[in-house]
């Protein structure tokens, strides 16, 4: 990769992750042969579990709390509308706070990646709100200015679009504009993201107040 090229962070972040990974594989098959080690029933059984049954398990683990953060995540983000949504008059009931926050993706949620929520919030412009945010929130927007001033962005002097993926992906550019793809690991916490989603709330309803 050509240094300086914006993604080199990217990339040596992601080769962190793969190490804090391994570090971790490494800790479960230690503890899973401490285990197997001791004999009794676990030896008997470590053909039929397979050759690393409580690093399985652990990551079984992780992927469903993984999956119930990214879930309450977007609960989270729907319902922050609700308030705003009432007061329009706009909308008949609960269940219509989907319009104007609606995930991308499989509409099964169990087809989506465990950890990661890409959203649309219908009306907002998500490079600006990052722009607002970015220091508090960490999250990518889906949608980019032709600009590299951020300012102008922000400040709507700038069109927005949006990225290829969403637009193969057959989003409406009302959502795709607006969208955001927000991660979850698996020590992220109810209060994470209830702080993430309030946050984020707060800023997309200045700019649909605005």
């Amino acid at each position: 990769v050509e240094g300086g090229a914006e993604n080199v962070p990217y990339i040596v972040g992601m080769g962190r992750a793969a190490e804090l990974l391994l570090e971790e594989v490494r800790v479960d098959e230690e503890e899973a042969e401490e285990d197997l080690g001791e004999g009794g029933e676990n030896d008997d059984h470590e053909e039929e579990r397979g050759k690393d049954p409580l690093v399985v398990e652990s990551w079984k683990h992780h992927a469903v709390h993984m999956e119930n953060m990214r879930n309450r995540l977007l609960t989270k983000l729907q319902e922050g509308f609700d308030e705003f949504q009432s007061r329009q008059n706009n909308y008949a009931s609960k269940a219509e706070i989907a319009v104007l926050v609606r995930p991308n993706g499989p509409s099964d949620p169990k087809l989506r990646l465990p950890n990661t929520l890409s959203v649309g919030l219908k009306g907002v412009q998500s490079g600006a709100l990052l722009a607002k945010i970015g220091n508090i929130v960490a999250c990518s927007a889906g949608s980019a200015c032709h600009s590299t001033d951020s300012t102008s962005c922000a400040e709507g002097h700038v069109a927005p679009t949006y990225s290829n993926i969403l637009k193969c992906m057959n989003v409406e550019p009302e959502y795709a504009i607006g969208t955001l793809r927000l991660s979850v690991g698996p020590f992220t916490t109810k209060e994470d993201v209830d702080m993430a989603a309030d946050v984020i709330v707060k800023e997309a309803l200045r700019q649909l107040e605005g």
